[in-house]
């Protein structure tokens, strides 16, 4: 599952128990990643609260942006992981099997919806070449119709994406398999 020690749900006990049961109970599951964080209850409380502000909270971006931008940000980190999860939270989210297929045809064509176009390439760029951004790709979400509210948001999904799919990489942690992937959406 990871190339660490990790605490599973059945052997767990104390702070990271409780952590796990909140997680069950708000998720339906233990993702692997959680488990991977397990001997650090308190770190990992903190993150998935900050995961269910910036994906699942109330505010600015649709969840079905959301999900656009973790799946660009864990493809252009290479991070099977985060891709296959949110690939799929993306067509859960949209009530969609093509809705991944929709995602990248409408992030690399022409006739995309230039708010879409404009917040996925700030996500992949933001992920692939964070040190050249510039005012003027904050001027491009704009003129793409994003309010600074939204700007702010597709950043914090991003930067969190950034977090989590280092997080996998460099520890091993490895795709769930059938039903132990299925998360209340």
């Amino acid at each position: 599952m990871t190339w660490i020690k990790t605490v599973g749900p059945e052997k767990a006990t104390g702070r990271t128990k409780q952590v796990y049961d909140d997680i069950a109970a708000k998720r339906g599951h233990i993702a692997n990643v959680f488990i991977a964080e397990g001997m650090e209850p308190e770190a990992l409380s903190h993150q998935v609260d900050l995961y269910m502000e910036v994906m699942l909270g109330p505010g600015p971006l649709s969840r079905e942006e959301r999900e656009m931008i973790a799946v660009v940000v864990s493809a252009a980190n290479k991070s099977p992981y985060g891709a296959i999860h949110h690939s799929e939270a993306l067509e859960q989210v949209e009530k969609d099997p093509e809705a991944l297929e929709k995602t990248v045809k409408e992030f690399s064509g022409k006739h995309a919806p230039p708010r879409d176009k404009a917040l996925l390439a700030y996500a992949a760029k933001l992920t692939l070449k964070p040190r050249e951004i510039t005012e003027d790709d904050i001027k491009d979400m704009r003129e793409a119709g994003l309010t600074d509210q939204e700007i702010l948001r597709a950043n914090l999904v991003a930067s969190y994406f950034n977090f989590l799919n280092r997080v996998t990489l460099g520890l091993g942690v490895q795709v769930e398999k059938g039903q132990s992937r299925t998360y209340k959406y």
